[in-house]
């Protein structure tokens, strides 16, 4: 068995763990927040999660349970139009582990369902959400 389909069955099995086990109501999302979330592996020069399937978003925007995400990395470039360095991000307690550069990736945006959703991790002010999301329209209009 190939690596690839391994990762395909251990996928498919994930995707009936996050089916079966989330509550919808028990989860409370709102725009400007950072959380973790279950992806797929990516294609080509995608970036892909690192460990369990998971991968950290901004979510722009909520459209009842669906959710427009950006996704983060910590290898960003500075100064690059399809990168924006987060820098007023403030950590919950339980997340101060994660204290090091963070990156939204402009370039690559997602609508997922609140299913996927694992883990808050933390948010990023008022002034900096609105310039994200004006890079944003710049990119994608």
């Amino acid at each position: 068995m190939e690596k690839t389909d391994q990762i395909f069955d251990l996928w498919n099995i994930e995707k009936k763990i996050i089916d079966s086990l989330w509550k919808l109501e028990d989860l409370f999302i709102n725009p400007r927040e950072i959380w973790y979330t279950k992806m797929w592996i990516n294609v080509w020069y995608e970036e892909n999660w690192k460990q369990e399937f998971r991968r950290p978003v901004l979510i722009v925007k909520k459209v009842w349970n669906l959710f427009f995400t950006v996704a983060l990395t910590s290898k960003g470039k500075d100064n690059h139009k399809f990168y924006h360095k987060l820098i007023t991000a403030e950590f919950n307690e339980h997340n101060l582990k994660h204290k090091e550069s963070s990156y939204c990736i402009l370039s690559q945006v997602k609508v997922m369902d609140k299913k996927r959703f694992t883990e808050s991790m933390w948010y990023v002010s008022e002034s900096e959400f609105l310039e994200i999301k004006e890079k944003l329209k710049a990119i994608l209009l």
